[in-house]
């Protein structure tokens, strides 16, 4: 039987669990049911329950209580909002991948918004699924479980250094994205180079229509070519969730 001390530490676990799950991509779905979301939360929080040390005691008002699940659930949140930093890079490097190739025109569906997206999206979205699947699931769950050091139960104080890091983090996405895409915004430059001198040279030659199937052709083959660099800035951005995890928790122990 369990005691009063363990449902209450139980139902704290989950509600942070619970933030986790609500912004990490592939159970962040609309595609998944409610119920089996639940169900994975509940089934993680009874893993962790033993894990962790919830030294508390039992809250004497309601109010008292709201106010631990509010503070346990921006800390599930602002972890799992850590995990999707990793998939707002692939959507920012997927959309200038497209624009330079020329692709933009072909939409397709994105699933991890459930909306209208483009094919170098789609493709790029599935390697960071492959990537966070291939062990990096294990070093979230482990930052999850030493979360409960960094911001214990109870009562806390904002940590103002996470927001800095945060926005620190944000203006990464927008350098390692450009990165990601370096290869293929260069040789789109060399073709346009290419066709803008031809027009020059043949008046008549129309370099219009002519450089949207070697802007293509060329993007194509350079992000074929290119597939293993962006996959190495995933890895790298990836192996780092962990600290990035615990860093972007935004309470800290009031003392």
């Amino acid at each position: 039987m369990f005691a009063p001390n363990d449902i209450f530490a139980f139902i704290l676990i989950l509600t942070r669990m619970v933030g986790l799950f609500l912004y990490i991509p592939f159970f962040a779905h609309k595609t998944i049911p409610f119920i089996a979301k639940g169900g994975f939360s509940m089934a993680f929080a009874l893993i962790v329950l033993p894990l962790v040390d919830v030294n508390v005691a039992l809250p004497d008002s309601l109010l008292v209580l709201i106010i631990w699940m509010a503070k346990e659930l921006a800390v599930g949140l602002s972890m799992g909002f850590a995990v999707r930093m990793l998939f707002f890079l692939i959507d920012f490097a997927s959309h200038i991948l497209t624009v330079e190739i020329g692709l933009a025109p072909g939409a397709e569906f994105d699933p991890s918004t459930s909306r209208g997206a483009n094919p170098i999206g789609t493709i790029m979205y599935f390697l960071g699924v492959i990537v966070i699947l291939s062990g990096s699931e294990y070093d979230i769950l482990r930052a999850y479980i030493a979360s409960y050091e960094v911001a214990p139960v109870g009562f806390m104080e904002v940590n103002h250094y996470a927001a800095d890091f945060i926005i620190k983090q944000t203006a990464g996405i927008f350098k390692i994205g450009i990165l990601m895409a370096a290869p293929v915004i260069a040789v789109n430059f060399l073709v346009n180079l290419v066709f803008a001198v031809l027009g020059k040279v043949v008046p008549k030659l129309n370099v219009f229509i002519l450089s949207f199937s070697a802007r293509i052709l060329a993007g194509i083959s350079i992000f074929s070519f290119s597939v293993l660099l962006v996959v190495g800035y995933i890895i790298n951005y990836s192996n780092n969730t962990t600290e990035v995890m615990m860093r972007f928790i935004m309470f800290r122990p009031a003392f």
